[in-house]
């Protein structure tokens, strides 16, 4: 798997001077796979420079396919979906991937985002312009796009919300998402655990620092230290530290990761523009 890093940054996108290391968009993940499948973990703003992207791939003829999965749809998450060029390109084919709330389909979710209430961009969910955007409720569970296999996990967040972590395998590779997430309890650990075990890439939240954290327990977000916790309990390959804080800037962030340079597991912390090849 070809991964490349377009949004790393959480709550709102932060186009400041001190932010231009790690990055401003919010959270999106590219993942080229080894059948030529584009999955796209997240839709946040990262997703409009993703899909500037895919134009010279095949997206500007209207003749690309692409694949999203959706962890949730905090705005931050999803706000990158209006302004993704291909979307609006006929004849390109999009799939969206994710799980609604107790009462209101994920298509629903999508559709009052785009109401021009919110929105200046025609609403593809309803109006039925530019490419054809096929959504797909999903429960916790496993499902294939080709040759990739998915493994999707309720994960705890903040009540009411429900947030998906989700496990890629693809050939001899294998990554694992989980962007909004917080342990309140043991039992939030081993959904993760599940997800996270043994994969090549584990790219987990860390919004808070531990000594942060004692002032906003219960508001959805992990540490450094839990991102840690999960990935030497699950052996994983390399952690990235993800969803940084948007006050955080870049030297707080290298100060964050260069903590974990001794350790057993390569840490790092997510940078926009990132690449990584997973498996051979």
């Amino acid at each position: 798997m070809q991964i490349k890093l377009w949004g790393t940054r959480g709550s709102i996108p932060t186009p400041s001077k001190g932010q231009t290391i790690y990055g401003g968009n919010t959270p999106c993940v590219a993942v080229r796979t080894s059948d030529r499948r584009q999955l796209i973990l997240d839709g946040g703003m990262g997703l409009h420079w993703l899909g500037k992207d895919l134009l010279q791939a095949g997206f500007s003829s209207g003749t690309g396919r692409a694949y999203i999965l959706l962890t949730h749809t905090h705005w931050d998450h999803i706000q990158g979906i209006p302004f993704c060029y291909p979307m609006l390109i006929s004849g390109n084919r999009f799939f969206i991937y994710g799980c609604g709330g107790p009462s209101t389909s994920m298509v629903d979710l999508l559709k009052q985002q785009m109401a021009t209430t919110y929105c200046p961009v025609p609403n593809f969910f309803e109006d039925l312009i530019g490419a054809t955007v096929q959504v797909e409720n999903i429960d916790p569970g496993q499902f294939a796009i080709g040759e990739t296999r998915i493994l999707a996990r309720q994960v705890n967040h903040v009540p009411g919300a429900v947030c998906l972590g989700y496990r890629l395998e693809n050939g001899t590779s294998s990554l694992a998402y989980l962007p909004d997430v917080e342990y309140l309890e043991e039992e939030h650990r081993q959904q993760a655990l599940e997800l996270a075990q043994g994969v090549d890439l584990l790219i987990h939240n860390a919004h808070f620092t531990t000594e942060e954290y004692k002032n906003h327990r219960g508001q959805g977000y992990a540490t450094d230290a839990d991102a840690l916790d999960i990935a030497t309990r699950a052996g994983v390959g390399r952690l990235l530290l993800f969803h940084h804080h948007p006050e955080r800037d870049d030297d707080a962030i290298e100060r964050m990761a260069a903590a974990y340079a001794d350790g057993d597991i390569p840490v790092e912390a997510a940078r926009q523009g990132a690449q990584y090849t997973l498996g051979t």
